[in-house]
């Protein structure tokens, strides 16, 4: 009944020339390889048990132009859970969770950006709106099922940056006594990770204080079944992406700063046990992030008059490095002895988590994410002076191509140097 309703629509379109059709062709392709389901959120699941709770307010800010903070705000921060859900499918690369009888999908929400407002289309999910949600058809006889484990995984999990600072500090909160008692020591995380040194380095410094767990690697585009699935809310969090951008400035990015400093904490010890992979500080004072265009998608080029702008800084003292041709240690041990960086918005600005109180750092934003404020939020609580400069993309594509004003820079850096 439903497909002829489409088809009848269809015919009915014709009246209105090829576009109609072709749209209406478009959805109906879309509805047959898609399932709608009712939307809901984590956060209306009430099996969980509390391992943390959230008691003094934190600070977001915008960045910082014209030498200036622009907006505050306070928020407070979430509470950590871990929640238990029953026979539900996920994904390793989304941050959502279907219920057994494929009806409801629960959509793990940034809580301080509404709904309506957020995309949080990752892995299997599709589309969302505030009532409802598409997935990829879940095809039961190929999922990959567990009686027990714990979700590692989520929106951007093979993004620096989100694994980095968002997903794998999850596992500082948790406890031996906690996993135990559920009869969990199977954790799923992204084969990204088995692949990836640097993310692969990471699990296991925040594995240290765990014992007898097995680790099971699931690929990007494979559906799970776990009958009793455990997952610790991300309060590490970035909203993944928007609808529309906003117009003025709210909190984007939130941080549990205890778990922040016991992570940095945790990473910049580990260094001390392999000194032949630290890299020479007095070489690395001020650096300069160079983009490896090789590295990155078609999608997020954001190629940019690099040699022009480094050309400038090089003959201040600064050296170029590619953080993602680095090892972690040798990253780490570089941004901890670092007075001053410099480059564009990305992932390699995570190292921030080792900068020293009083880092100077310079970088630069696409109009439409002025208000981006991962970074320099993630700097003002570790005490780095980070200020911004704006530019305008061509094309109007965010992530596309762009010409830096080179004068501009050049006038903030002596302002702050």
């Amino acid at each position: 009944m439903k497909l002829g309703g489409e088809v009848q629509i269809v015919k009915q379109s014709l009246a209105g020339g090829r576009s109609g059709v072709s749209q209406h062709l478009k959805e109906l392709e879309f509805r047959l390889k898609h399932k709608r389901l009712e939307k809901r959120s984590v956060e209306d699941i009430k099996t969980y048990v509390l391992l943390k709770k959230a008691e003094t307010n934190s600070i977001s800010n915008s960045p910082k132009y014209n030498n200036q903070c622009h907006y505050e705000c306070s928020y407070q921060p979430v509470d950590i859970k871990l929640y238990e859900l029953s026979d539900v499918y996920c994904n390793i690369e989304c941050s959502s969770f279907v219920s057994g009888d494929i009806k409801s999908v629960y959509i793990e929400e940034f809580p301080y950006i509404s709904c309506q407002d957020a995309n949080y289309k990752s892995g299997f999910l599709v589309r969302h709106d505030t009532k409802s949600a598409y997935i990829k058809n879940i095809r039961k006889n190929s999922v990959r099922a567990f009686k027990r484990a714990l979700f590692l995984g989520g929106n951007g999990s093979f993004n620096f940056y989100h694994w980095m600072i968002e997903i794998a500090p999850k596992l500082l909160v948790l406890t031996d006594e906690a996993l135990t008692q559920r009869a969990v020591n199977t954790i799923i995380v992204s084969e990204c990770v088995q692949k990836n040194d640097n993310y692969q380095w990471i699990l296991q410094q925040c594995l240290k204080h765990l014992h007898d767990i097995e680790i099971v690697y699931a690929q990007p585009k494979e559906v799970l079944f776990v009958e009793h699935l455990y997952f610790v809310n991300t309060f590490n969090q970035t909203i993944y992406n928007y609808h529309n951008f906003l117009d003025d400035y709210r909190t984007s990015t939130i941080f549990n700063k205890e778990v922040v400093i016991d992570l940095r904490h945790r990473l910049s010890n580990a260094t001390l046990h392999s000194p032949e992979q630290r890299l020479d500080s007095t070489s690395h004072k001020k650096i300069f992030i160079l983009r490896n265009e090789d590295a990155v998608s078609s999608y997020n080029k954001r190629s940019y008059n690099q040699d022009e702008v480094f050309s400038f800084f090089e003959k201040e003292g600064f050296v170029g490095v590619y953080p993602d041709k680095l090892s972690l240690i040798e990253q780490i041990t570089m941004f901890q002895e670092a007075s001053f960086i410099v480059g564009p918005s990305g992932a390699a600005w995570s190292n921030l988590l080792f900068a020293q109180e009083g880092t100077k750092a310079i970088s630069w934003l696409p109009e439409q994410l002025k208000y981006f404020d991962t970074y320099c939020s993630l700097a003002n609580i570790l005490g780095v002076d980070m200020h911004y400069l704006q530019y305008q993309v061509k094309c109007g594509k965010v992530h596309g191509s762009y010409r830096l004003d080179l004068q501009q820079l050049i006038d903030l850096y002596q302002q702050i140097q």
